[in-house]
């Protein structure tokens, strides 16, 4: 079963439903991972890991 973006002019599919979720942020501009250091916010986890490695260069 695939997970479509609900948004008319997107209509992506997913194959997971947290991929769904993680795309929809991108609509919603929600970004609810924030750097400790730099309180730079970030929509994805994993983007927020690497950017943390940024300071410790």
């Amino acid at each position: 079963k695939a997970f479509v973006c609900p948004l008319f002019s997107c209509g992506r599919l997913f194959k997971r439903m947290e991929h769904l979720k993680r795309h929809l942020r991108t609509h919603t501009m929600e970004k609810p991972y924030q750097c400790h250091l730099c309180q730079k916010h970030f929509s994805r986890s994993d983007n927020l890991n690497q950017h943390l490695r940024t300071h410790s260069r």
